[in-house]
């Protein structure tokens, strides 16, 4: 069952006690005042003067003050008006202390300023008592009714937590995850019904960290209180995987999060920790990464399986064209023209293969060396020649632009990408090679009007057996994945670009750094 609130009863009030201010600038009427009123048994505060009346009133409230018209400098009429200024004290009420007559225009201008009663010397001392202990009642009666609304206020709000805690709780014990509240000192406060379901705790088990840490594995146990001491040190988030044990005794994965709860100044509160079961994802991710694994296995075992044979096949067809010499039936030299362009096609796709298992393993090795780029990307050009008819390379590359790099690799990449920019080209396209200098790099393009690229796989075309526009031309989409991890063996960064549309072509770039302790032998 779920905990109930415990409703607390208005706290009780403690009895009131006030103050009286006296203001007359003669010290024997002060005297008189204060013999009248001891009885009542309230705080009297003297004043001689009306700036001291109003010092007074800075500090502290009064049921009533009692303030005698006639004073030298500031009189009871001034002082009365200026404490009818001030929010606070507006509306407290003023008792004139007079000598005069009631005279009717006297008493106008009294009230006019701000009196609430006129007492005129000499005065009866009961009159005066009763007058001052009505005022006084009244204050106490005020405050005390404040006192209550407040009183009451406090507990309807402290109700209405107790009630948002209890629906809080409720629902908390319904989610999935595992809920726990962490105190200040480091303790449990409260645990969720999920957690104490799974781990067969009870609600007392549960607040307790022994039987808590009973449930974790082992081999975890060390990792998260260290992780967890850091927190607690810091105030920082925590977030961390961990096995924990269920009532069946058997372990399953969960995400564990940790987050500081602070007050209305910032302060650190406590901590409410969460966890989510993630053990199908995780098997499912180990299996999809074991199977992952087997294929790679499978194909690098197939690349160098397939070596031997490739090498036999191009040596045989090689020395048949050469014993045979000018002797060969007609189309059986171009038969052997077609088993060498087979060969080396297999050959290379074998080394792709090869490629991408070394650039998965980090064995990718590199000799760099200083390198002009504006000559290799020369050399690229000059391996597609001659090109069909229709077709060109337009090159804009200066000398003297230099990289550290390995130059049968970026030949490797740049080699690729021209060879896909011809693939993807219309008959008379024209593929443009430029290469400049900016900002202590070297950038790259390689632009077609071809096909372009579908926007939504513009980062895609860069993993491995990816492929823009399907089986339709061929490869097996290793390409650009071994051209990116080359690139960035070297340091450099490579990306497309392509407006889209049927024929609006694309734009590989290819930026290296010209720092020479860039690439990573």
């Amino acid at each position: 069952m779920p905990e109930q609130p415990t409703f607390h009863a208005p706290t009780r009030l403690e009895p009131l006690a006030t103050s009286v201010l006296l203001v007359d600038d003669n010290a024997a009427n002060l005297l008189a005042l204060e013999a009248v009123l001891e009885p009542l048994g309230q705080r009297l505060v003297r004043a001689s003067s009306g700036p001291e009346a109003l010092r007074w009133l800075l500090r502290e409230a009064f049921a009533v003050i009692l303030l005698d018209v006639q004073m030298p400098g500031v009189d009871g009429f001034e002082t009365a008006r200026l404490i009818r200024q001030r929010q606070r004290t507006r509306y407290t009420p003023i008792i004139f202390l007079t000598a005069h007559s009631r005279d009717e225009a006297h008493l106008v201008h009294g009230y006019t300023v701000g009196a609430a009663d006129y007492v005129v010397k000499p005065f009866h001392p009961d009159v005066l008592r009763w007058k001052v202990e009505a005022f006084v009642g009244l204050y106490l009666h005020q405050q005390r009714l404040q006192r209550h609304e407040s009183a009451l206020w406090e507990h309807e709000r402290r109700m209405l937590e107790q009630q948002g805690e209890l629906r809080f709780r409720r629902l908390v014990d319904t989610m999935p995850q595992f809920v726990w509240e962490l105190l200040l000192d480091g303790t449990i406060g409260y645990a969720n019904r999920g957690w104490l379901d799974y781990a067969g705790l009870s609600p007392e088990q549960g607040r307790r960290w022994k039987d808590t840490l009973t449930c974790l594995h082992p081999e975890d146990a060390s990792s998260l209180r260290s992780a967890w001491q850091v927190a607690q040190c810091t105030g920082h988030p925590l977030e961390q995987e961990c096995r924990l044990r269920g009532a069946d005794g058997a372990y399953r994965w969960f995400l564990t999060r940790t987050i500081p709860e602070r007050d209305e100044r910032g302060q650190l509160a406590g901590w409410v920790a969460t966890a989510t079961d993630i053990d199908d994802a995780r098997r499912a991710v180990e299996t999809l990464r074991a199977a992952s694994e087997a294929k790679d296995m499978f194909l690098t075992m197939a690349a160098h399986e397939l070596r031997t044979p490739l090498q036999a096949a191009r040596g045989y067809a090689h020395l048949a064209s050469v014993k045979a010499g000018d002797t060969l039936a007609p189309g059986v030299d171009k038969a052997l023209q077609g088993i060498h362009r087979s060969v080396n096609r297999m050959a290379k796709l074998v080394e792709n293969l090869l490629d991408v298992r070394r650039i998965q393993r980090g064995e990718l090795h590199l000799e760099p060396k200083a390198l002009d780029v504006g000559a290799l990307l020369r050399d690229v050009a000059g391996h597609f020649e001659p090109l069909p008819e229709g077709q060109h390379i337009e090159l804009d590359a200066p000398e003297g632009l230099v990289v550290p790099g390995d130059r049968e690799r970026l030949d490797q990449v740049f080699t690729n990408l021209v060879s896909n920019a011809l693939r993807y080209s219309p008959e008379g396209g024209r593929i443009r090679l430029a290469a400049r200098e900016e900002a202590g790099r070297v950038h790259v393009e390689v632009v077609d009007h071809g096909l372009g690229i579908p926007g939504e796989k513009l980062e895609d075309i860069f993993e491995r057996f990816n492929r823009a526009h399907g089986i339709a031309y061929g490869g097996l989409g290793l390409g650009l994945s071994i051209a990116r991890g080359i690139v960035e063996r070297h340091g450099g960064r490579i990306w497309a670009e392509s407006p889209g549309g049927e024929g609006a072509g694309s734009t590989f770039h290819v930026v290296l750094p010209v720092a020479p302790d860039a690439p990573t032998p």
